[in-house]
């Protein structure tokens, strides 16, 4: 596997910009010669870091011997650096779970998700350890529309918390008109936050979650109450999803979303 997309990945996984990268290397080496573009041209394979190696895994937390090898499945690293990052906040039980279906999710294996449906805390780590991995967002995308429904509401679930407008819009849509994605998705966003109108509205501004904002929409038409439209109308003037916002407007004027 070419360099390239590991410097690329390792980079990103450790929260820096090409910028910051140079910026080390030459903290590292002492030398003040690389510059954003010189990341640039190692990540897009139209350079070699030859003199740079040592310096650069220094840089990137990795042994030089990540760098070197031509063998190595650069998920693996990827992954590790992101639960590097993430240090003791998350629970080894969520973790090591996030880990195996992002293993499986990026072998194209579906078994895992199609077996039991993950939790909130699962699904976040899981989108986060496949941000910007083109051939496992596909898979995920797909899995959406096909397959059992246990599988159809995980890749929903983890889809909806990566915050990238043009996936997440999928997600809330498939909730919409999957009848059985839906049940699965209410179901646990009311065990897990509850069901009384304080928290419902509390979560339609679940930053990392769409579907749970798009969830806690629809469970509030069982609240009719001139709080509850109060709350909806806030959301709606700061809801970024179009189908969330297609949502709440249709609750609003007394039209069931799903039908």
């Amino acid at each position: 596997m070419a360099i390239g997309p590991l410097i690329k990945d390792l980079r990103e996984a450790a929260g820096l910009s090409q910028a910051e990268l140079a910026r080390l290397c030459c903290d590292i080496s002492g030398r003040s010669t690389v510059t954003r573009e010189m990341v640039s041209r190692w990540e897009n394979g139209k350079r070699y870091p030859t003199f740079w190696l040592p310096h650069l895994a220094t840089a990137l937390g990795v042994n030089v011997s990540v760098l070197e090898s031509g063998q190595l499945k650069r998920r693996t690293f990827v992954v590790s650096a992101a639960i590097g990052a993430l240090g003791p906040l998350v629970p080894a039980r969520n973790r090591d779970s996030a880990v195996e279906i992002t293993s499986s999710i990026a072998g194209g294996d579906a078994g895992v998700l199609a077996t039991v449906q993950t939790s909130h805390e699962t699904d976040l780590l899981i989108s986060q350890f496949t941000a910007g991995d083109a051939g496992s967002e596909r898979l995920l995308m797909r899995w959406l529309e096909e397959g059992p429904a246990v599988l159809r509401v995980n890749a929903c679930g983890i889809v909806a918390k990566t915050g990238r407008p043009e996936l997440v819009d999928s997600a809330t849509h498939a909730l919409r008109r999957d009848q059985e994605v839906r049940e699965l998705y209410l179901n646990a966003v009311g065990d897990r936050v509850g069901t009384s109108p304080q928290a419902l509205i509390k979560e339609l501004y679940n930053p990392r979650d769409a579907g749970a904002r798009w969830c806690s929409a629809v469970l509030l038409r069982e609240h009719p109450a001139e709080a509850t439209t109060s709350a909806l109308r806030a959301a709606l003037r700061s809801e970024p999803v179009s189908e969330n916002i297609r949502t709440i407007g249709m609750i609003l004027n007394g039209v069931d979303p799903c039908i």
